[in-house]
């Protein structure tokens, strides 16, 4: 079934490919005949389909030579019908056969660089390929009859290949655990450790300390380098390979931008051959013959005849022995990414023994876990209970107005009874201190400050003699003033109870806030990070690709073309790209939504071949400013890779 970007690049050409009969044409077909035809017509593009027009095709007697042919009879009207849309099905496939081998070059050459660029990802690559390399030794022995001598393990062997200055030579072994040897020089086989010269000093102390020094140290660089030499042999085979399905990607994209620019042609050629069939007059479609023609070119070489039926049939069989030829070459270079099997056996290899040692220690420590587990679900019960809903409790009662503990928490009652503290507090320092009007003020805005100092000096004399103060001094007014200011505090119970219930709320909002940020990486909103990446990155991939013309492999010595056109290569390396957004959009984008609506918008904009260079640039900037934000592509350029 043809891909996204197919259907959408190729559907305003569906309506050309239509049957239209006119009222002057000659009905001379039986029923079959016009059943076969309208199956014909709207069967989706495929091989088979195509197979099955070619098949239809040969069944009229007109004339091959000639594409177009118009007369006021049906089988004339039906045989150009089909060669539109036989013609407009080639062409489909076109496009969806070079984008889905330049798709996947380019994610296989993705996946291998992502393995370069880690050790960690190189050793492991190295420990999941390790059995299908053990197997060509093993191939290579059987084949060869190799004698493996228990001689070659001695220490002696083993210490001469260790002083010799090249750190392994290559042998059919190692070519066979590393078959890319065999066509490519390897850089890392051929490094040499800088050996240590003899000093030209007279023997001495000094000179034997540093004699031994060195010694040592090109020991252990030997060492190292004997121990990552595998480990290199690897991330240089990943480097080739991406280099080389590079290669074929930037092939295949060029094909593909050469066909893509075939489009205004194709559509001339059938809105003409449509229009001509309704009219019943005998005339050449021309501009169709030259999209054929060309077609054939782009896709298959020179033309081998001139007759349209012939040169379908052509292209069709190139296509099939396209398919048959790709996926040799990426099979005979072992371009492909490891089989899930290969990437995943060390896993179930490690996978039962693991389970069952885990299985073994959680049965033997089953006591532990259940009180471990005990304990952690009373700490959530306590924690939710004594320290979130209990708090919360206590804020509801003491912000309701009324009930048998409950305060009536107002401004003008909390006012009230501060002003009642102030004048007893004043009256007491007035008769007990003999405060002046000036001393007064200061108390007073002591008091409004909180500070009962001078009323908490009275009392604490006072309560030294409690009967004698209680009798004849002032322990009682003293006593209700503290009441007072109790009376106060409670007003503030409602403060008191949030700072209660304040740690509790931070808890459950950090740990809401992790909670959702684990989420949101697995399923984050417009998609996963992953997904979201990808997208950004193939932004990124547009926008350079516009500013800087890329070249094939082959064209090192090709002059760079400063213009406002792209070239059919760089209209490939566009649509790869652009393909990937419209798949992001429609899978991760919600549906009937502006966002959605207007990035379909500017992809297809991006897709136009009739636009130049700048005026896509200004697109992408658009873009950027439109969706940047909302897609999180700014945060995502300044996060740190998964690799």
């Amino acid at each position: 079934m043809p891909s996204n970007f197919t259907i959408h690049y190729t559907e305003r050409l569906v309506p050309l490919t239509r049957l239209q009969l006119s009222t002057q044409t000659k009905p001379t077909s039986d029923d079959g005949a016009l059943k076969s035809t309208y199956a014909i017509l709207h069967g989706s593009p495929s091989e088979a389909s195509v197979q099955e027009s070619i098949n239809f095709l040969r069944l009229f007697p007109v004339r091959e030579d000639k594409l177009g042919l118009q007369s006021d009879s049906e089988e004339l009207v039906f045989y150009n019908a089909i060669i539109r849309k036989t013609i407009f099905n080639m062409y489909a496939l076109a496009v969806d056969l070079y984008l889905e081998e330049s798709s996947a070059a380019q994610l296989d050459a993705e996946w291998w660089a992502n393995i370069e660029q880690s050790t960690w990802s190189v050793a492991m690559y190295l420990l999941q390929s390790l059995p299908s390399r053990i197997c060509r030794v093993l191939q290579l022995i059987q084949t060869r009859k190799i004698s493996v001598r228990l001689s070659a393990f001695h220490p002696s062997s083993i210490a001469r290949s260790y002083r010799d200055a090249a750190p392994i030579r290559l042998n059919p072994f190692t070519v066979a655990l590393f078959p890319y040897l065999r066509d490519q020089p390897s850089a890392v086989a051929s490094f040499s450790l800088v050996t240590v010269g003899k000093s030209m000093r007279p023997d001495s102390f000094v000179t034997l300390t540093e004699e031994l020094r060195d010694g040592v140290v090109y020991s252990i660089q030997r060492v190292i380098s004997l121990l990552l030499f595998p480990l290199r042999l690897s991330q240089e085979e990943c480097q080739l390979r991406r280099k080389e399905l590079e290669k074929v990607r930037d092939e295949r994209a060029e094909v593909l931008g050469k066909i893509l620019e075939l489009r205004p042609l194709l559509a001339n050629g059938l809105g003409a051959d449509f229009n001509v069939s309704t009219t019943g007059s005998s005339i050449d479609n021309e501009a169709l013959t030259g999209f054929l023609f060309k077609f054939v070119v782009v896709t298959s070489g020179d033309p081998s005849q001139k007759a349209v039926l012939p040169l379908i049939e052509q292209v069709l069989g190139a296509f099939k022995s396209h398919g048959i030829i790709h996926d040799a070459y990426l099979e005979a270079h072992d371009l492909r990414r490891p089989s899930r099997l290969t990437l995943l056996w060390p896993q179930l290899f490690l996978l039962p023994p693991l389970m069952l040692y885990c299985a073994k220690h959680i049965y033997a420590s089953r006591a532990t876990l259940a009180e471990l587990i005990l304990d952690g679900a009373n700490t959530v019960q306590h924690f939710f209970k004594d320290w979130l809903f209990d708090p919360i409790k206590d804020v509801l009662i003491t912000i309701r107005a009324g009930g048998e503990d409950g305060v009536i928490v107002r401004r003008e009652a909390v006012a009230a009874e501060f002003d009642s503290l102030e004048r007893m507090s004043l009256a007491l320092a007035r008769e007990k201190l003999s405060y002046d009007s000036t001393q007064l003020e200061a108390l007073s805005q002591h008091i409004r400050q909180g500070d009962l100092t001078a009323v908490l000096k009275i009392y604490e004399e006072d309560i030294k003699y409690p009967v004698k103060s209680a009798i004849s001094g002032t322990l009682l007014r003293s006593m209700f003033i503290q009441v007072q200011k109790a009376k106060l505090l409670k007003s503030q119970e409602l403060t008191f109870a949030f700072v209660g219930v304040a740690p509790a709320l931070a808890v459950i909002y950090v740990a809401g806030r992790i909670l959702g940020g684990l989420l949101s990486t697995r399923f984050g909103r417009y998609g996963r990070k992953l997904r979201k990446t990808s997208a950004w990155l193939a932004m990124r991939r547009i926008e350079r690709l516009l500013l800087f013309q890329p070249k094939l492999h082959h064209r090192h010595n090709a002059e760079t073309v400063h213009s406002d056109t792209i070239p059919a290569l760089t209209t490939g390396l566009l649509v790869l790209s652009l393909a990937h957004l419209r798949e992001y959009a429609l899978t991760s984008l919600p549906a009937r939504s502006r966002l959605r609506e207007g990035f379909l918008e500017d992809i297809e904009d991006l897709e136009d071949p009739a636009l130049s260079r700048s005026e896509k640039l200004r697109i992408i900037d658009r873009m950027w400013k439109s969706w940047g934000k909302e897609l999180g592509w700014y945060k995502l350029a300044s996060s740190r890779s998964n690799r």
